[in-house]
């Protein structure tokens, strides 16, 4: 049986060993069809990248005359005008995918030796070309890594003309992870000196170049023009939302369900469907092909999350929790299943973040796929939903961990336990308590701090989502109720929590009186329709940091 190739990108190592590999080649025939000079192609990390800009690279690769071997039985080799393109061109392949330093010089040295190198792999070409003085000074100082800003930004745009120059032959370009330093920037802020930087380079490198044949650029998200394209306006430009290419990233149910049955895993096909299925391209559902290797390596273990634990998924945490840019309600939403409508921009400028920006970043991230997707006047409207459990599970460790982070070294096992105990006189004293060391005053001291105390008890039930459909602001009975917790066990206890701010009257009171809501507007109607027999009422009265507690059976 042929070996898993776990973090392999190189596409030569890959098919001179033999490994498990689903062929991927037809994009090559999309990328020799297209009359796109440059093609920008943004999709989420661990989806196939690199490995498809390795295997562009090793098709067109004029230096390697074996290299059509590596073709051998692909689909690409059905295709003669395709073919005919095989290892006619010097190929430009750089990857910025480990460039994610904490400063902007450590960023900015480590580009310079990407394109240092690139320099030394064609100093033949370079040689032949005869570079003029200037140029010639140009390039033994980005080899020794001493060239000026300046002269580095052009260092692409110079090297594509010698190449020419030097070999008769226009060269193709092959960029993968183009925005890993532009994240890297926002994070640690230094962004506007990077976007500065990768603007030049890139308009260099792409921007009517007429010593290019083709170029082929790959990232995460596709930073608006404003930001970076602004010099570089000419990329024909498929997102995870657009039908060309959307087949050639991540692995298709068909492509996963001949996989499965040659590694004789059939049996199991439903649960990794559950686990790493959902993701939508361009209408096509696909399978997270990182997970799915990964799993397959180790096939008798049990399922558990890959994609997610592949790296520092810091800035997404962030948005969710401390910058609160997700709602607790959409987060509540989305994690019991169902979809969300939003509007997505596909621009992102990652300084300038909107409502709509950070949905957008969620979704072309891989963290929220498109249900459905409408286009009215450039607008882009989805259905957003969680793709799978592996990323539900993310977002519920993310929000378990900030609120065990926030409530200290006790956590919130004792909140958790009193609740389900019923102990109400517990619960209100450990309410009072996380509440005390959570929330900041800034959270409660607005117009409806029933909100946000709504809010923060739906990520401290999160906990709870394997034992109870946690539903939240819906109709039931004859009003909307805060939160329903429904036990999956018809013989637990259901409970109804409604939240009330205290004006006039004293805080016990208020909490009274929204036990009295509770029983009148009959909110444990879903309950009982659920068949769950047994049904608790809680009352919740917020003023400030002060929380006041009553509860009843129903």
């Amino acid at each position: 049986m042929q070996p898993i190739p776990i973090g392999i990108s190189n596409f030569k190592k890959l098919r001179t060993a033999d490994y498990a590999f689903i062929d991927k080649s037809m994009l090559i025939a999309d990328v020799v069809r297209s009359g796109a000079e440059v093609i920008l192609l943004p999709r989420p990390r661990r989806f196939g990248k690199t490995l498809n800009l390795s295997m562009l690279h090793h098709f067109f690769d004029r230096s390697d005359p074996g290299g059509a071997v590596l073709f051998e039985g692909l689909t690409v080799c059905d295709h003669p005008d395709v073919m005919k393109h095989q290892g006619r061109y010097p190929v430009v392949f750089l990857t910025f995918k480990d460039v994610k330093f904490e400063d902007y010089d450590s960023c900015y040295q480590a580009i310079a030796r990407i394109i240092a190198r690139l320099f030394l792999t064609y100093k033949t070409a370079i040689e032949k070309a005869q570079p003029e003085h200037v140029d010639a000074d140009m390039v033994h100082a980005i080899i020794d890594r001493k060239a000026h800003p300046v002269d580095l930004q052009d260092a692409l745009a110079l090297l594509t003309n010698l190449i020419e120059r030097g070999t008769g032959i226009k060269p193709i370009v092959l960029l993968d992870e183009y925005d890993a330093p532009i994240h890297a920037g926002y994070r640690h802020g230094f962004y506007n000196k990077i976007i500065s930087f990768m603007r030049n380079l890139l308009s260099g490198a792409f921007k009517d170049n007429d010593h290019l044949e083709k170029g082929v650029v790959t990232g995460i998200l596709r930073i608006a023009k404003e930001s970076i394209f602004s010099g570089f306006n000419n990329p024909d430009i498929h997102t995870i939302l657009d039908e060309p290419y959307a087949r050639h990233f991540g692995f298709t149910e068909e492509e996963v369900s001949n996989f499965l049955a040659r590694r004789g895993l059939t049996d199991r096909e439903a649960e990794i469907r559950s686990w790493y299925n959902g993701y939508r391209f361009g209408g096509h559902t696909v399978y997270n092909p990182w997970s799915i290797m990964k799993m397959a390596a180790d096939p008798g273990a049990p399922l558990r999350s890959y994609w997610v634990n592949t790296s520092d998924n810091q800035l997404i945490q962030s948005l969710i929790t401390k910058e609160r840019a997700v709602l607790p309600e959409d987060l509540e939403i989305l994690l019991r299943g169902d979809v969300l409508p939003k509007e997505l921009d596909v621009n992102i400028v990652l300084n300038k973040m909107t409502s709509k920006s950070i949905w957008s970043m969620l979704t072309f991230s891989g963290y929220l796929k498109p249900e459905t997707l409408t286009v009215d006047e450039g607008r882009y409207k989805c259905d957003l939903a969680v793709p799978n459990k592996e990323v539900r599970l993310f977002f519920e460790e993310t929000v378990r961990n900030w609120i065990d982070e926030q409530a200290g070294p006790k956590g919130l096992s004792p909140l958790i336990q009193a609740l389900l105990a019923e102990d109400m006189e517990r619960l209100a004293a450990h309410f009072a308590e996380v509440v005390k060391s959570v929330l900041s005053y800034h959270d409660t001291a607005g117009s409806e701090p029933e909100r946000v105390y709504h809010a923060f008890m739906l990520g401290l039930l999160v906990d709870l989502s394997g034992q109870y459909r946690i539903m939240s602001n819906r109709e039931s009975g004859y009003g909307r109720y805060d939160i329903n917790m429904i036990p999956k066990d018809q013989n637990r206890t259901g409970f109804v929590l409604e939240f009330k701010r205290v004006k006039e009257r004293p805080a016990e009171e208020t909490a009274d009186e929204a036990l009295a809501q509770i029983k009148e507007r009959d909110y444990a109607a879903e309950l009982r329709s659920a068949g769950v027999t047994r049904a608790r009422a809680i009352g919740i009265a917020v003023d400030g940091k002060r929380t006041c507690i009553s509860s009843a059976l129903l």
